[in-house]
């Protein structure tokens, strides 16, 4: 398996990351706010190009290193699962797949960003691809909510919870099979982040509860504010 990088919490290289991201998000969401629908509308499409682009450049230099491999480069961590998604929204609204990145993209790719674990080693274009996909999980369900105009519906928290089950249950035994670790259901990310409590499978149960918790307050200040 790749070699996962950590980023220290705090170091010159965390500050870059996590400033570079949440500047990024803060000005595109004030640059479109006033915007027409038109050109709102056109830049989802752009957006979902780069990430594109972006995605399969990464997959393209793990063939070309000979890096890639089944049991690192699948898209199915849950940040990548959640990417996924957000690409498909941009082009076509469904509405389990915008509360999806709502109520899951977010609190992921928030604690990516916090506590950086690099799955594809460290270089240039790693560092870089890592903040823009993360960045993007957070822009996208705000981008949709905020500028757009989509809301959830009201018990879409719970129901994205539930649906989160469907993967987590595929992926669980599969890491078995090939001896992987997607959705860090075989072991614990290596990241030091608090809420990581206990050992396997604890920390599974530990992180759905701390998981719901998140998509709940998410809700509560998403109806909050569209209310």
């Amino acid at each position: 398996m790749v070699e996962h990088i950590i980023i220290d919490p705090l170091s010159a290289i965390w500050w870059k990351g996590i400033l570079s991201a949440f500047f990024g998000l803060v000005l595109i969401l004030f640059l479109f706010r006033k915007q027409s629908l038109v050109v709102k509308e056109n830049f989802c499409k752009i957006l979902a190009i780069a990430f594109i682009l972006a995605y399969l450049i990464t997959i393209i230099s793990t063939i070309v290193n000979g890096t890639w491999n089944i049991r690192d480069h699948l898209p199915l961590h849950l940040c990548r699962i959640s990417f996924i998604i957000c690409i498909i929204t941009l082009f076509n609204r469904k509405q389990w797949m915008y509360e999806w990145c709502l109520f899951l993209a977010i609190p992921a790719g928030l604690h990516s960003i916090l506590t950086p674990e690099l799955t594809n080693g460290l270089n240039n274009w790693n560092l870089f691809e890592y903040y823009f996909v993360h960045a993007g999980m957070l822009l996208v369900p705000l981008y949709l909510t905020f500028l757009i105009g989509m809301r959830p519906r009201v018990k879409a928290w719970i129901h994205s919870f539930y649906r989160l089950q469907i993967p987590a249950v595929l992926i669980f035994p599969l890491n078995f099979i090939i001896d992987s670790n997607y959705m860090y259901l075989k072991a614990k990310p290596i990241v030091d982040n608090p809420l990581l409590i206990g050992e396997w499978p604890y920390y599974i149960l530990v992180l759905e509860l701390i998981t719901l918790l998140h998509i709940y307050i998410i809700h509560l200040v998403i109806f909050k504010k569209i209310a």
